[in-house]
């Protein structure tokens, strides 16, 4: 129940607009509330009690305009994301050390190609550059498609491993279930119509 959480501000929308516009909704009202960091953090996470203070301040200390922390998989230490990689010739976004143990192989933090949407910390300035998420996804490639718009801008992307969640993956549309694969497949398209030329399109 959010009322036993005295200090914690519920707002609603009285429409369902999906990951993208639901994130939107709240980032407005931050951003109009004067925030000068915003994370997302989706439902279906758990971080630790650090997590948000070391993702602040590995984004100070790397200069970086965007963050993502180590993400596991819920209850193990197998890595979910490290790191994302996004294979523009196939249009998809890949995670570093998807599947592995977590051995300290990823301990670096490094500049990344983008940081995922279940996990990120953004610097105000970069919404008030870009905008916000394009609304037109509903859910997955969004956070992809920010953060690529992000870079275009010159802002910087970072890896941030001393920050740590657990992502129980696609609790909310089901693992492999037909609303996943719809949205990935169409977003897939949506994002080369944007971004790609047409050969790479036509391809797709």
């Amino acid at each position: 129940d959010i009322k036993q959480f005295s200090d914690v501000e519920f707002i609603a929308s009285s429409v369902n607009k999906g990951y993208s516009g639901g994130n939107n909704f709240g980032i407005n009202k931050a951003l109009h509330d004067g925030a000068d960091l915003i994370f997302i953090l989706n439902p279906d996470t758990e971080i630790e009690k650090d997590t948000i203070s070391n993702l602040a301040e590995g984004m100070e200390k790397y200069n970086a305009d965007i963050a993502g922390p180590k993400i596991y998989f819920t209850d193990s230490k197998k890595i979910w994301y490290a790191g994302g990689i996004f294979d523009m010739a196939n249009v998809i976004g890949k995670h570093r050390g998807v599947d592995e143990e977590d051995k300290g192989q990823y301990n670096k933090p490094v500049e990344t190609d983008f940081a995922s949407g279940a996990a990120i910390m953004i610097k105000r300035e970069v919404f008030e550059k870009i905008g916000l998420f394009d609304e037109k996804y509903f859910l997955y490639y969004e956070d992809s498609d920010f953060c690529l718009r992000a870079k275009k801008a010159g802002f910087k992307i970072m890896y941030s491993p001393e920050a740590v969640v657990c992502h129980a993956n696609a609790k909310t549309t089901g693992l492999g279930s037909p609303v996943q694969d719809y949205y990935i497949t169409r977003n897939r398209m949506l994002f080369a119509a944007k971004f790609l030329p047409l050969r790479t399109r036509l391809a797709l």
